[in-house]
Formats: structure tokens, sequence, C-alpha cells
């Protein structure tokens, strides 16, 4: 019921414009709009499965009590590559590209740093160098790193110091405090940090990309 009266919505919102071809033209103020649909769809506010009805009803008032930043990153956190951050970083007054929310951009090679309304949750793959694991937490391998961790310590070396860069201008531009949580790959907490890769396809929802032939069908037979 929730997602055909949304995908009603859009379908009235969302006026296409076909070319010659039949392609499918949005305005570009509104292209994003199919996306944000599908992580509020997903969030605990209107998921059908797995959230108990306390927290049902907490992510209700989040919504409507938030500030429009933090309701964002509640839809749709940021996501930046740690283990190349210096060559994706290059301008250091402003925020480095952004990932897609989906685990295909995910590595075992890598680290990801995830910017959420609540925390900043950095997930560590298992193939992930020495060299970062020592830099960043002064642990020698992955393996002697723990499942969970809280906290963050700066080790005063170029990877760990430019890591607390990106997090200090993340929370500069938010004016949040910074709870920052590690978790490995192979976690058991591993759930922390995938329930918001939210372009995936979770709980019976649709996967991003289904979700726009979804609107693309919905918005051809509204504007017959």
């Amino acid at each position: 019921m929730q997602l055909s009266i949304l995908l009603s919505n859009i379908g009235l919102i969302i006026v296409p414009r076909r070319k010659g071809s039949g392609q499918l033209m949005v305005p570009t103020n509104q292209r994003l709009l199919p996306l944000y649909i599908s992580s509020i769809l997903k969030s605990k506010a209107f998921r059908l499965q797995n959230v108990s009805v306390d927290d049902r009803y907490f992510s209700m008032l989040q919504f409507k009590t938030l500030p429009i930043e933090d309701i964002m990153l509640m839809i749709y956190p940021r996501l930046f590559p740690l283990h190349n951050l210096a060559e994706t970083w290059t301008d250091k007054n402003s925020v480095p590209p952004r990932l897609s929310l989906t685990a295909e951009k995910l590595t075992r090679q890598g680290a990801f740093l995830l910017q959420t309304h609540e925390h900043f949750i950095i997930w560590i793959g298992r193939h992930v160098s020495e060299i970062f694991v020592n830099s960043v937490y002064n642990t020698r391998t992955y393996n002697d790193l723990p499942e969970l961790r809280s906290g963050w310590i700066s080790h005063g070396n170029a990877i760990s110091d430019l890591i607390h860069d990106l997090i200090a201008l993340l929370s500069k531009i938010r004016d949040a405090p910074i709870t920052i949580i590690s978790v490995r790959e192979d976690s058991r907490f591993g759930a922390l940090f995938l329930q918001h890769l939210v372009e995936d396809r979770a709980d019976g929802r649709y996967h991003i990309m289904s979700f726009y032939k979804k609107i693309q069908q919905q918005s051809w037979i509204t504007n017959l």
C-alpha cells in the first residue's frame, strides 16, 4: 500500500518528456527524488520487516523533529573511500567525492567511511593493507583488530592525519558531536554499516534500479 501511494505521487510529480527514441526524460531537479523515496521506504519508519514498534516510532519522531541536514543523512548517508583518500581528496577545503550506497562500491582491499546522522562508521575490508591497519589503528594485521571498536586516536602519520582531517571537516559542516565506530568486514556487527547501503535490495524492498524501472512504468501510465 505504501509503495503504491508513493509511486502514484511520484508519477504525478515527475512529468516525463520523451525523445524520439522513447527515452524517459526527468527534470534535473527531480532526478534524485526516486533515490530518496526508495531510501525512505527502507528506513525503520517504513520498513516492513526486522524492526520493533519502538524503533519504528522513534524513527518517525526523528523524521518530524530533526533538522533537515540530519534527515538527509538519515535518508542517504555519505560514503567515502579511505584507502585511497590521498588520491581522491585533492581539495582539502571541500568534501571529497562520495560513493553510491551499494555493496558494489566496497572492496575487500579497502576501507570506507560512512557518515550517518548519528555516527561515523569505518568498514574495514579483510584484505586491506597492513600499512593502513598499522597507520590508522596501530595494529600489525587485520586479524589483530577487534570486531567492533569505538573511538578514534590519531597516530600522527600521513594516513591517520588525513582521515582525522576528513572527519573533522565533515563534523564542522554538520556542527555535531563526533562518534566513531570501526567494524571489520567479517564482524558480527557488520549490519551496523551494511544496513545503510540503501541502493541494494533489503527486507523485500526494491534494488534502486528496479525501483527506477517501476517509477518509469508508473510515470508512463499516469501521463497517458
